[in-house]
C-alpha cells in the first residue's frame, strides 16, 4: 500500500511541475509579447514626433525664405519641396502607427497632432499649439507604456 501512496504522489508531484512549468512559460511568453509590442509603438510614437517637428522645422524655414528678398525660385521650390517631403513622412509615420496600436485614444491624440501641425501650414494653427498636442500625445503613449 506504501508503494501506491508513494506512486500517486510522484505522478501528482510531476503533474503539478509540469503545470506550473507551462504557466510560467505562458506568463514569460505573454510578457515578451507585450514588452515587444510596447517598443513597437515607443518607435512608431517616437517617429511620429520626429517626422512631425521636422515638418514644423520645414515650415518655419519655407515661410522665413518666403519673406526674404533675395530668395530665388530654384530655393523656394526647393523648400516646397522639402516640405512637401516632410509632410509625407508625417503620413507614412501615422500608418506605423497605427499598425503598432489599436488605442482609439492614442490614434486620436496622434490625428490631432498631426493635424495641428498641418494646421501650422494654412495658418489655422499655432506652432505651440501643435507642439502642445504633439506632447500630450507623447504623454498618452508613455502612460500606455507603463502599464
Amino acid at each position: 500500500m506504501s508503494a501506491v501512496w508513494t506512486s500517486l504522489v510522484a505522478v501528482a508531484g510531476t503533474l503539478l511541475g509540469a503545470l506550473t512549468t507551462g504557466l510560467l512559460q505562458r506568463w514569460v511568453s505573454s510578457r515578451a509579447e507585450h514588452v515587444a509590442r510596447m517598443q513597437r509603438l515607443e518607435e512608431a510614437a517616437s517617429g511620429l514626433a520626429d517626422a512631425l517637428t521636422d515638418y514644423r522645422g520645414r515650415l518655419y524655414w519655407e515661410t522665413r525664405l518666403a519673406t526674404r528678398s533675395e530668395q530665388s525660385d530654384g530655393q523656394s521650390d526647393e523648400a516646397q519641396r522639402e516640405s512637401w517631403e516632410a509632410r509625407s513622412r508625417v503620413n507614412y509615420a501615422i500608418n506605423r502607427l497605427r499598425l503598432a496600436t489599436r488605442d482609439e485614444r492614442i490614434l486620436r491624440l496622434a490625428m490631432e497632432a498631426r493635424n495641428a501641425t498641418f494646421g501650422v501650414q494654412t495658418g489655422t494653427c499655432a506652432p505651440p499649439d501643435a507642439r502642445e498636442r504633439q506632447f500630450a500625445f507623447l504623454a498618452a503613449v508613455a502612460e500606455a507604456a507603463r502599464v
